[in-house]
C-alpha cells in the first residue's frame, strides 16, 4: 500500500525514503531551467541521491523529508523537499518545491503548498520558511503570491557554478 502524506486535486504526495531519493532524478533532469537558474548547470547525474547529504548535519533522523508528487496516472509530476522543526521547533523549511515544466502555470504549485501547509499544521508546525535564489524571479513572485514575506537577503553563497544571494522568506500558519 502506498502511503499518502497529503493530496491536491491533481497530485498525491508520497513520502520518499532517503534510500530511494534516486526516484526523483528523472524530474530533476527534466527541470533544467531551474538548475540553470540556481546552479548555472543542468542537474548532476547523482543530484537526487545527494539530497540527504545536503541537509544540515545537526538534523535528527526524521527531520528531513522528501515527497514525490504523483499525478493521477502515478507519474512523477513534482517533488517537495523540506525540513521539520528547522531551524527551531514549529518552523518547517522548504528546501525545494519543484514541478515538472508541463505541470506549471495551472495553480498546481499553490495547491501543493496549501495542502502541505495543512499537513505541517497538523504535525505541529506554525511557520514555513523558504530561501529563493536572487535570479529566480518567477520563484520569488510565486512565494510572494502565496503569502510569504521577505525576511532578509543572505550571501553570496556558492551553489554549483554560481555565487548566489538568496532571499529568506517566511509564512506564519494560522
Amino acid at each position: 500500500m502506498i502511503r499518502t502524506a497529503f493530496q491536491t486535486a491533481d497530485f498525491t504526495a508520497v513520502p520518499v525514503d532517503d534510500s530511494d531519493t534516486h526516484l526523483v532524478q528523472p524530474l530533476l533532469d527534466r527541470c533544467e531551467d531551474y538548475h540553470q537558474i540556481a546552479y548555472g548547470r543542468p542537474a548532476l547525474p547523482d543530484q537526487a541521491r545527494n539530497i540527504p547529504s545536503g541537509r544540515p548535519p545537526t538534523l535528527a533522523p526524521g527531520q528531513g523529508h522528501l515527497f514525490a508528487l504523483r499525478d493521477a496516472q502515478g507519474g512523477l509530476a513534482g517533488m517537495l523537499e523540506a525540513l521539520r522543526d528547522f531551524p527551531a521547533p514549529g518552523e518547517w523549511y522548504i528546501g525545494l518545491l519543484l514541478l515538472a515544466p508541463e505541470a506549471r502555470g495551472h495553480g498546481r504549485g499553490e495547491a501543493v503548498l496549501s495542502a502541505y501547509a495543512d499537513y505541517v499544521r497538523a504535525n505541529g508546525g506554525r511557520l514555513l520558511r523558504v530561501a529563493v535564489v536572487e535570479h529566480n524571479d518567477a520563484g520569488r513572485r510565486f512565494w510572494t503570491r502565496v503569502g510569504f514575506q521577505p525576511e532578509q537577503w543572505v550571501g553570496p553563497i556558492e551553489q554549483g557554478l554560481r555565487m548566489n544571494r538568496v532571499l529568506k522568506m517566511t509564512k506564519a500558519l494560522g
